[in-house]
């Protein structure tokens, strides 16, 4: 599925029906990266596992994108577990209405999973973790698989305004209603800082590298 989706995303070819079936299977049994990531000048002062982040303070991805999730983008609940954070981006990735996109990042191949979490009273579709004021404000569930590392690399919330995957083949249309496609999305602080606060080069990892560029994406450019 990996090479599939590498070729998808070279070739700037859409998949089959039969195959964006497989590769959303593929996408939703992978894991999360693990890579240790800096964690944003923003969560300084804040706790994380019974300590004190500070300059210079490392931890997994996956946890550094549920701290941005609850503290920086605040569109998920304070006692959210690294485990429910995950299943909820299973659930964008599987839902039957989810938008998809293929787009090289980093010179990478990515496949982009984008849905609206909504209750919906037409379709058993269970949403683990939905804070009203994210009902409220109808946002979009938004999650990047690497078909290089075999590991999810970002997962968070925004306006449908918010989307931005410039250069990307649409491989399914999402099913946005007319209010979430015109809702604009306003940029948190926190991203302006962090992205204005890079520091890549070619020594830094691929994990750092891609964190970099999605973030660049999501401030828009």
């Amino acid at each position: 599925m990996d090479n599939l989706i590498a070729r998808l995303v070279a070739q700037q070819k859409r998949a089959t029906q039969a195959e964006l079936v497989d590769i959303t299977s593929h996408v939703a049994a992978a894991p999360f990266a693990i890579d240790l990531l800096e964690a944003d000048e923003s969560l300084w002062g804040s706790f994380w596992q019974f300590d004190v982040i500070a300059p210079g303070y490392t931890l997994p991805a996956i946890e550094l994108a549920l701290l941005r999730a609850i503290h920086l983008d605040e569109n998920w609940p304070e006692d959210t577990t690294v485990e429910q954070f995950l299943a909820d981006l299973r659930q964008t990735i599987l839902h039957p209405q989810a938008g998809i996109w293929t787009l090289s990042v980093s010179k990478e191949p990515f496949i982009i999973f984008a849905a609206s979490l909504e209750p919906d009273k037409n379709r058993k579709f269970k949403i683990s973790k939905m804070p009203e004021w994210v009902q409220n404000r109808k946002l979009i569930t938004v999650v990047w698989y690497c078909a290089s590392t075999g590991r999810l690399h970002a997962g968070y919330r925004v306006a449908a305004g918010g989307l931005n995957f410039a250069g990307a083949t649409i491989q399914r249309q999402p099913d946005f209603t007319h209010s979430q496609l015109t809702d604009k999305d306003d940029k948190p602080d926190w991203l302006a800082l962090a992205v204005q606060q890079l520091d890549i080069n070619e020594k830094s990892s691929l994990a750092a590298r891609i964190d970099a560029e999605i973030l660049r994406l999501r401030l828009g450019g």
